[in-house]
């Protein structure tokens, strides 16, 4: 958490405790990676029965933003790119998780996958995140 922050005051959409419509995703670490569980619920679906995918992007796109906050970097997403592989039903629990490909100076790679309860990868991300300048 920022210094000066509460939980009380993250209203961050995806991992914000204070925001009563957010996600409330909650992370932990585990070796090189970033990981958090989530239940979709029925207000998260766009087809009947689905998830939305911009959620499934949502997911992807916190969990490396966490992987840099975790690390002590404010970076923020430059470029997005996600490849959907199967989808992923109201009431499913799945696995998110993020990890550092590579990075060139100020420019860090990173990579996040979303796998269902079998342990099959439905999503995986690429992000491109920008140091924030001082």
């Amino acid at each position: 958490m920022p210094k000066g922050l509460s939980p009380e005051d993250n209203w961050c959409f995806a991992c914000g405790p204070a925001n009563p419509i957010g996600l409330k995703l909650s992370f932990s670490e585990e070796g090189e990676k970033v990981k958090a569980r989530f239940r979709v619920k029925p207000e998260h679906q766009g087809w009947p029965g689905l998830i939305h995918g911009g959620l499934l992007a949502t997911l992807c796109d916190e969990a490396m933003a966490q992987w840099l906050w975790r690390r002590g970097f404010v970076a923020y997403t430059g470029e997005l790119r996600v490849r959907f592989r199967k989808e992923v039903a109201v009431g499913e629990e799945v696995l998110v998780e993020a990890w550092l490909k590579e990075r060139k100076r100020a420019l860090f790679l990173l990579i996040a996958q979303v796998l269902n309860t079998a342990g099959q990868v439905v999503v995986v991300a690429e992000g491109k995140f920008l140091l924030k300048k001082r």
